[in-house]
C-alpha cells in the first residue's frame, strides 16, 4: 500500500484499532468489576484519535483512492465521518451511563459501537457497490447486536430478530441491485465493473436497459430500508423500543448519517449522471419524501410511550432529508449537499439529546422498561436542568428557533426551492406544523401537568455530561450556523 493510500484509510485502521482493543481487553480480567468507565475512556480515546486523523486530511483539496478505487477520501467522507465522529462522540457517554445503571458493565458495547462506526465510515468512503455493500453489512451486523444487547429481555429479543430479518432483505435488495448494474456496465462498456466512476460512464452515455433500471430501484429500496422511509419503515418503532436507549439513539442518528451518505454517492453516480434530471425519478422522491413526513408524524401523533414516538420522528426526519435528496438530483451543483450535512448535524444532536433524556429516566430498579409520555408529569419541577434539556431538544426537532432544527429545515426547502421544487416544500411546511403538536406535548407534560410523585433520575456524571454537550451544540449550532455551514459548503463544493 502507497502512502497516499495509507493516509486515506487511516480513519479506519484509528478505528478498528480500537474496537479490537476494546474487544480484546473486554474478556481479559473479573467480569463480575463495573468496567463501562473505562471502556467509555477507551471508546473517546478511539474518537480522539478518529478526530485527529480526519483533521490532518481537512485541508486536502484532491480526491485520494484506495484498494484500487474501493475507497475514496473526498470532501463527502471527510464531512460525513465528521458526523459519524460526532454521533459517536455523543453516545458514550449515554451508554456508559446507562450500562452502569442496568449491570451491563462489558465492554464489548463499545466494542460493537466501533465496528458499527467503522462500517459508517466505510459506506462515507465507498468509491464502489462492493465497497458500499461491505460498509452497509460491518454496520449493520453490528447494530443487530447492539438492538438485542438485553438478551434476558424478551422485547430486546424482539427487536434484535425483527432488525436482523428486515436488514437481511435490505442488504439482498442492494447486493442483488449491484450484481445487475455490474451486468449492465459490462453490457454497454464491454468491461463490467462495480466502480461508480463505470456506473456514471453508463448512466452519462444514455438510459440504461431494463435490468438496469431495476437494478438501480433494489440499491435504493435497500437504502430506503435503512433510513426508515415510508413504504419500508415497518421494523423502526419495534426496534427503538426493544433496544437499549443509548443503541436505539445511535441506530436513529449515525445509520441515518452513514446511509444517506451511501444513497448521495450512489446517486451521483447513476441518477445525477443523466442530465437533465428524470422529471418522473424527481417526483418518485418527492413521493417517498412526503410518504415519510406525513406518515411518520400522523402516526408519532398517536404514540403514548416516548421512544416509539421518538421512532417515528426519525421516520418523518428521513422525508425532510429525502427533500434535499430532490434538491441534489434536480440541481447537483446547488447547496443540497451541504443543506443535508448541516440538518444531520442538528438532527444528531437533537435525537441523541432526547434519547439521552429517555435513559435518565430509565432507573435500574425500576421494571417498567418503557418510559410512557404521562411519566413525565412533575419532572420538570424536581430536575429543571432534565426538563430544560428535553425543552431544547423539543423545540429543536419541532424546527422551532433558536434550536438548529429550525435552520436546519430552511436550509433543506431553500435548497429545494433553489432547485424549483416547490411543491414538496410546502408539503414538508405542512407535515411540520403537524409535526409540532406531539413534540409540544411532550413539553406541556414535562412543565405543566402536576405529578406528586414525579420520577426519580439517574444520577450520573456521564449522563450530565452527554446531556449538556448535546443541548449545547443543538442551541450552538442554531444560534451560530454560519460556521458550519460554510465548513460544509467547502468540503462539499
Amino acid at each position: 500500500m502507497q502512502s497516499h493510500e495509507l493516509a486515506a484509510c487511516t480513519p479506519l485502521f484509528c478505528v478498528g484499532a480500537g474496537a479490537a482493543l476494546v474487544l480484546l481487553l473486554s474478556v481479559a480480567g473479573d467480569w463480575r468489576a463495573p468496567k463501562s468507565p473505562a471502556f467509555a475512556h477507551l471508546a473517546l480515546v478511539t474518537f480522539a484519535c478518529l478526530a485527529i486523523a480526519l483533521w490532518a486530511q481537512l485541508d486536502q483539496e484532491a480526491t485520494t483512492t484506495a484498494f484500487f478505487g474501493a475507497l475514496q477520501a473526498d470532501g463527502l467522507a471527510r464531512a460525513f465521518a465528521a458526523l459519524v465522529l460526532f454521533s459517536g462522540c455523543l453516545t458514550v457517554p449515554l451508554a456508559a451511563a446507562y450500562l452502569h445503571e442496568h449491570r451491563l458493565d462489558h465492554g464489548d458495547f463499545f466494542a460493537l459501537l466501533l465496528l458499527a462506526t467503522v462500517g459508517m465510515l466505510v459506506l462515507c468512503m465507498a468509491g464502489d457497490l462492493l465497497a458500499l455493500f461491505i460498509g452497509l453489512e460491518i454496520m449493520s451486523l453490528a447494530v443487530y447486536i447492539l438492538a438485542g444487547y438485553r438478551r434476558l429481555d424478551k422485547r430486546g429479543q424482539e427487536a434484535a430478530l425483527k432488525y436482523f430479518l428486515y436488514g437481511a432483505f435490505a442488504s439482498g435488495f442492494v447486493i442483488y441491485g449491484s450484481a445487475l448494474l455490474y451486468g449492465e456496465v459490462g453490457a454497454r462498456g464491454g468491461h463490467p465493473s462495480l466502480s461508480f466512476v463505470a456506473l456514471h460512464q453508463c448512466f452519462a452515455a444514455g438510459a440504461p436497459s431494463m435490468l438496469g433500471w431495476v437494478g438501480v430501484a433494489f440499491v435504493l429500496g435497500g437504502f430506503a430500508f435503512k433510513v426508515a422511509a415510508v413504504p419500508f419503515h415497518m421494523w423502526a418503532p419495534d426496534v427503538y423500543e426493544g433496544a437499549p436507549t443509548p443503541a436505539a439513539g445511535f441506530m436513529a442518528v449515525g445509520v441515518k448519517v452513514a446511509a444517506f451518505a451511501g444513497l448521495c454517492r450512489f446517486l451521483a453516480a447513476t441518477l445525477v449522471a443523466r442530465e437533465p434530471a428524470n422529471e418522473s425519478l424527481l417526483q418518485l422522491f418527492e413521493v417517498l419524501a412526503v410518504l415519510s413526513m406525513w406518515g411518520g408524524n400522523l402516526l408519532a401523533i398517536r404514540q403514548t410511550q416516548i421512544k416509539r414516538m421518538l421512532a417515528y420522528s426519525s421516520i418523518a426526519h428521513a422525508g425532510y432529508l429525502l427533500v434535499g435528496v430532490v434538491a441534489f438530483l434536480a440541481q447537483p451543483d446547488g447547496q443540497a449537499l451541504s443543506a443535508i450535512f448541516f440538518y444531520l448535524l442538528a438532527y444528531a444532536a437533537m435525537t441523541l439529546g432526547a434519547f439521552g433524556v429517555v435513559a435518565a429516566l430509565e432507573r435500574g430498579d425500576d421494571p417498567r422498561l418503557e418510559l410512557a409520555t404521562s411519566r413525565l408529569a412533575g419532572v420538570a419541577r424536581h430536575s429543571p436542568g432534565l426538563g430544560l434539556a428535553m425543552a431544547v431538544f423539543m423545540f429543536g426537532l419541532a424546527g422551532i428557533p433558536p434550536a438548529a432544527g429550525f435552520f436546519g429545515k430552511v436550509s433543506l426547502f431553500s435548497a429545494a426551492l433553489a432547485a424549483q421544487r416547490q411543491g414538496v416544500v410546502v408539503a414538508a411546511a405542512l407535515a411540520s406544523v403537524v409535526g409540532a403538536s406531539y413534540y409540544l406535548r411532550v413539553l406541556v407534560t414535562l412543565f405543566m401537568e402536576p405529578g406528586e410523585l414525579a420520577e426519580r433520575r439517574v444520577v450520573s456524571g456521564w449522563l450530565d455530561a452527554g446531556l449538556l454537550a448535546a443541548a449545547s451544540c443543538a442551541l450552538g449550532v442554531g444560534l451560530l450556523p454560519a460556521p458550519y455551514v460554510d465548513f460544509a459548503q467547502r468540503a462539499l463544493q
